[in-house]
């Protein structure tokens, strides 16, 4: 299951700063778009093959198991349907924008429904909170924070009453170069999960550095750890290899290879 996280960036959640610079082309004539990602692991690769209309995501497919199909609405992306090899739908998410910012996505995984709302404190700076079951006053409330188009800092606090208390900060730093999604139409706008390894931004991330503390059932608690982001560069300074390791000892290596339109 691990190894198919990754690509549910696509149609998981967040969503980015409209002041990103994902419509830019800075090579020229080209347009550079992601054609294949590829995933090593031990247990076999996962190969992501992406389609397009012009500089609009038209579909992807993992590994001819999974496929996403994409709808936009002028040059916005309002539907992501991901589909199995029966052709049964697995995962629905809809978007809804104001003021050319997400502001509310609504997504089916399964027999679960979920609505993220999210509140623009400016143009750099956006909360998020979601509907799904909580206790009475619990809380799990999120804010990003985003500079020239890069996310620099999440923080995230979570309340449950009499079990635990947990504020987590993670701060971001990025190269740079070219982002390998950037160019893709409206993407920015709803794809960014520092959670995951990939997501979109102007630059590509270096280094993730997480701090935890609270308490938990009724004791202090306190962690630490990161993720180093390694990159070899194209030509046209886009990532062709990413390695990812973490304080945890895991390491995740990718291939991406691109179209230029």
């Amino acid at each position: 299951m691990k190894k198919i996280l990754f690509y549910f960036v696509i149609t998981f959640f967040f969503i980015s700063c409209s002041s990103r610079d994902d419509d830019e082309n800075q090579n020229g004539d080209a347009i550079i778009l992601p054609k294949s990602i590829i995933t090593k692991a031990s247990s076999g690769d996962l190969i992501s093959e992406y389609q397009y209309d012009g500089k609009k995501l038209k579909a992807i497919r993992v590994n001819n198991i999974l496929r996403s199909v994409i709808t936009y609405t002028d040059n916005f992306i309002t539907k992501i349907e991901s589909y199995d090899t029966s052709g049964i739908i697995t995962s629905e998410f809809n978007y809804e924008y104001k003021n050319n910012r997400l502001s509310k996505t609504h997504y089916k995984i399964g027999t679960i429904t979920t609505n993220i709302f999210y509140t623009w404190i400016d143009d750099n700076h956006v909360s998020i909170e979601d509907d799904k079951y909580k206790p009475a006053n619990a809380i799990d409330k999120t804010d990003i924070f985003f500079n020239k188009g890069n996310v620099v800092k999440l923080t995230n606090h979570l309340y449950y009453p009499n079990n635990y208390t947990i504020d987590k900060v993670e701060t971001v730093e990025s190269d740079n170069k070219n982002n390998p999604f950037k160019n893709i139409e409206g993407y920015s706008l709803i794809a960014f999960d520092i959670s995951s390894n990939f997501f979109s931004q102007s630059n590509n991330i270096k280094r993730i550095t997480t701090a935890r503390t609270g308490t938990l059932n009724g004791q202090p608690f306190s962690e630490n750890y990161y993720r180093i982001f390694q990159h070899s560069y194209n030509s046209k300074d886009f990532p062709e290899l990413y390695s990812v390791n973490s304080s945890y000892g895991y390491t995740d290596t990718y291939e991406i290879s691109y179209f230029e339109k």
